[in-house]
């Protein structure tokens, strides 16, 4: 008996951490992550046409809370030819070919919890087509989403259901770079 209850105190110790582990298969949410970050670019950019994600990746998965946890995206976006009038689905959007087209790195951050998700952050900056080196747009302003003047953040909603006094925001910054139809 005492070498059952030993050697299930030590399996416990040896592979539980106390921790709920996260879901062993992320993809599917960040799919929907890469998606309500890119409906967002969509909805509040100033331009006629719709955005495509180009390249995707997940960087970071951060534990917030019992099932809840922050996903932390990478990704680059190009106009396309659809008008945003259309509501096509953009994956069904072919790109805009050309030397001037707008492109822009991104980089999100998504809070899912118990099914749901919430854009937590969301920043991007415009791509230089003609630049060959990707520094030279480190220090790029970065456009506010609502494409208003000035420095500001632009509210999301209520946060967490476990917190719900806190408020999250998105963080943008604005500068003048010549391309006013482009969001960022």
């Amino acid at each position: 008996m005492k070498v059952a209850i030993l050697s299930l105190v030590l399996l416990q110790c040896l592979c539980c951490s106390g921790r709920p582990p996260l879901q062993v298969d992320l993809a599917p949410a960040a799919q929907k992550a890469a998606s309500m970050s890119l409906a967002r670019v969509n909805t509040q950019s100033s331009g006629a046409n719709l955005y495509r994600i180009t390249h995707s990746s997940l960087k970071k998965v951060i534990p917030v809370g019992i099932n809840a946890y922050d996903l932390m995206l990478n990704f680059g976006i190009r106009e396309t030819v659809c008008p945003k009038a259309s509501d096509t689905d953009p994956e069904k959007c072919n790109f805009k070919m050309g030397f001037f087209v707008a492109t822009a790195s991104c980089s999100s951050r998504v809070r899912v919890s118990s099914g749901l998700s919430e854009l937590v952050s969301l920043r991007c900056s415009r791509s230089d087509s003609s630049s060959s080196s990707s520094e030279s747009n480190s220090g790029e302003a970065l456009r506010r989403l609502s494409g208003m003047s000035g420095q500001s953040h632009f509210g999301i909603g209520a946060g967490p259901v476990n917190t719900p006094t806190q408020r999250t925001a998105v963080d943008n910054h604005l500068g003048g770079n010549g391309m006013d139809n482009f969001m960022l």
